[in-house]
């Protein structure tokens, strides 16, 4: 079992954070380039998502907390409307009906772009806060960077687990 990713800001925990984020579209591929179209497209359990539904689901919710890290950034304590990834964003997106590669490709660019704006934050800009809808606790950019980070990695390892036939 990994050890968790503690809540407090430190330095080193942020480069844990960038770390698992670039890590991400690195074992996307590794875990699904072996796999066929059809494979691509076929639920690995009965009732459970398709490799590129799971792709599909990680882009969605990484441009939700992207927008947040950049409200973080640019306003004081702006106000997040509650969007959720799978009932509202991609209603719209529909990202599910684009090929596996084409939302790998996509994930790793919007990655890069993520990776770069974290990069170049000072231990202040980390500690900016947003508000959201219908939360009391206020979450800063990197309570934000370590929950995708974590999310990411839960699918990962969901993705190994049945991929390994458990």
């Amino acid at each position: 079992m990994k050890k968790p990713l503690s809540t407090q800001q430190s330095p080193a925990n942020i480069a844990a954070v960038l770390h698992l984020l670039d890590d991400t579209p690195r074992e996307l591929d590794r875990l699904c380039s072996p796999l066929t179209p059809q494979a691509l497209h076929a639920p690995m359990r009965d009732g459970e998502r398709t490799p590129t539904e799971v792709m599909a689901h990680l882009i969605n919710v990484e441009a939700i907390d992207t927008q947040a890290i950049l409200l973080a950034l640019m306003r004081d304590q702006p106000l997040l409307h509650d969007i959720h990834a799978e009932r509202d964003y991609a209603k719209w997106t529909q990202f599910q009906a684009f090929e596996f590669g084409e939302l790998l490709a996509y994930f790793a660019l919007r990655r890069q772009v993520l990776l770069r704006l974290l990069r170049s934050l000072s231990d202040s800009q980390w500690s900016r806060t947003i508000r959201e809808e219908g939360k009391q606790r206020q979450e800063s950019v990197y309570w934000r960077a370590r929950s995708l980070a974590l999310h990411e990695q839960e699918h990962l390892t969901d993705l190994q687990l049945k991929l390994n036939g458990n």
